[in-house]
Protein backbone atom coordinates (compact mmCIF):
# COMPACT_ATOMS: atom_id res chain seq x y z
CA UNK A 1 0.00 0.00 0.00
CA UNK A 2 1.07 3.36 -0.89
CA UNK A 3 1.91 5.64 2.07
CA UNK A 4 1.49 9.07 1.51
CA UNK A 5 1.70 12.00 4.82
CA UNK A 6 1.52 15.83 4.44
CA UNK A 7 2.03 17.35 0.76
CA UNK A 8 2.61 14.23 -0.72
CA UNK A 9 -0.96 13.18 0.42
CA UNK A 10 -2.55 16.43 -0.63
CA UNK A 11 -1.14 15.70 -4.17
CA UNK A 12 -2.12 12.39 -4.19
CA UNK A 13 -5.93 13.34 -3.28
CA UNK A 14 -5.36 15.99 -6.08
CA UNK A 15 -4.18 14.16 -8.68
CA UNK A 16 -7.09 11.01 -7.14
CA UNK A 17 -9.98 13.79 -7.25
CA UNK A 18 -8.59 15.47 -10.75
CA UNK A 19 -8.68 11.77 -12.33
CA UNK A 20 -12.49 11.61 -10.96
CA UNK A 21 -13.35 14.78 -12.47
CA UNK A 22 -12.24 13.94 -15.93
CA UNK A 23 -13.90 10.56 -15.62
CA UNK A 24 -17.02 12.89 -15.14
CA UNK A 25 -15.97 14.78 -18.45
CA UNK A 26 -15.11 11.63 -19.99
CA UNK A 27 -12.19 13.57 -21.10
CA UNK A 28 -10.15 12.04 -23.65
CA UNK A 29 -7.21 12.29 -21.45
CA UNK A 30 -5.94 11.19 -17.91
CA UNK A 31 -4.07 11.86 -14.95
CA UNK A 32 -1.31 9.63 -16.01
CA UNK A 33 -1.48 11.33 -19.65
CA UNK A 34 -0.89 14.61 -18.06
CA UNK A 35 1.51 13.65 -15.58
CA UNK A 36 3.63 12.19 -18.49
CA UNK A 37 3.51 15.11 -20.73
CA UNK A 38 4.11 17.27 -17.57
CA UNK A 39 7.05 15.27 -16.40
CA UNK A 40 8.54 12.77 -18.34
CA UNK A 41 10.53 14.84 -21.03
CA UNK A 42 11.79 17.24 -17.82
CA UNK A 43 12.70 13.69 -15.67
CA UNK A 44 14.40 11.93 -18.36
CA UNK A 45 15.51 8.50 -16.89
CA UNK A 46 14.25 9.73 -13.79
CA UNK A 47 10.55 9.79 -14.29
CA UNK A 48 8.64 7.44 -12.39
CA UNK A 49 4.43 7.31 -12.58
CA UNK A 50 4.25 3.98 -10.89
CA UNK A 51 2.77 5.48 -7.62
CA UNK A 52 -0.59 7.08 -9.56
CA UNK A 53 -1.39 3.53 -9.70
CA UNK A 54 -1.33 3.00 -6.14
CA UNK A 55 -3.73 6.13 -5.38
CA UNK A 56 -6.44 4.12 -4.60
CA UNK A 57 -4.48 1.57 -2.70
CA UNK A 58 -4.26 4.31 0.16
CA UNK A 59 -8.00 4.81 2.26
CA UNK A 60 -6.49 8.58 2.90
CA UNK A 61 -6.83 8.76 -0.56
CA UNK A 62 -9.68 6.76 -2.00
CA UNK A 63 -11.61 8.25 0.85
CA UNK A 64 -11.06 11.91 -0.39
CA UNK A 65 -13.82 12.05 -2.86
CA UNK A 66 -16.09 12.28 0.61
CA UNK A 67 -13.98 15.47 1.09
CA UNK A 68 -15.65 18.92 -0.59
CA UNK A 69 -13.27 19.69 -3.96
CA UNK A 70 -13.71 21.59 -7.20
CA UNK A 71 -11.41 22.14 -10.51
CA UNK A 72 -10.18 25.29 -8.44
CA UNK A 73 -9.07 23.50 -5.10
CA UNK A 74 -7.65 21.00 -7.22
CA UNK A 75 -5.36 23.35 -8.86
CA UNK A 76 -4.62 25.14 -5.83
CA UNK A 77 -3.29 22.10 -4.17
CA UNK A 78 -0.96 21.49 -7.23
CA UNK A 79 0.35 24.74 -7.71
CA UNK A 80 0.75 25.28 -3.98
CA UNK A 81 3.13 21.82 -3.76
CA UNK A 82 5.20 23.25 -7.24
CA UNK A 83 3.07 21.33 -9.72
CA UNK A 84 2.50 23.69 -12.16
CA UNK A 85 3.56 21.64 -15.21
CA UNK A 86 0.63 19.28 -14.29
CA UNK A 87 -1.32 22.34 -14.50
CA UNK A 88 -0.22 23.64 -18.07
CA UNK A 89 -0.81 20.18 -19.11
CA UNK A 90 -4.28 20.11 -18.07
CA UNK A 91 -5.10 23.87 -19.41
CA UNK A 92 -3.26 22.75 -22.68
CA UNK A 93 -5.26 19.44 -22.84
CA UNK A 94 -8.52 21.83 -22.05
CA UNK A 95 -7.99 24.01 -24.77
CA UNK A 96 -6.72 21.13 -27.31
CA UNK A 97 -10.28 19.17 -26.67
CA UNK A 98 -11.89 22.51 -26.79
CA UNK A 99 -13.39 21.46 -23.59
CA UNK A 100 -14.28 24.84 -21.61
CA UNK A 101 -14.73 25.12 -17.79
CA UNK A 102 -16.33 27.75 -15.30
CA UNK A 103 -17.09 26.85 -11.50
CA UNK A 104 -20.30 26.59 -10.15
CA UNK A 105 -21.10 26.21 -6.22
CA UNK A 106 -24.09 25.07 -4.95
CA UNK A 107 -25.17 25.97 -1.34
CA UNK A 108 -27.97 24.75 0.62
CA UNK A 109 -29.51 23.81 -2.39
CA UNK A 110 -32.72 22.04 -2.20
CA UNK A 111 -34.59 20.24 -4.87
CA UNK A 112 -37.52 22.11 -6.91
CA UNK A 113 -40.74 20.20 -6.74
CA UNK A 114 -43.15 20.20 -9.48
CA UNK A 115 -46.45 20.32 -9.48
Amino acid sequence: MANFHGEHLSVAKALYQLEYYLDQLDAPFDIYQLYASAYKEQRGSQYDERWLYCLDDNPDVENCLDEPFTLQTIVDTLLRTGHEPIVRALMRSFRREQIAISQLYLIGATPRRRG
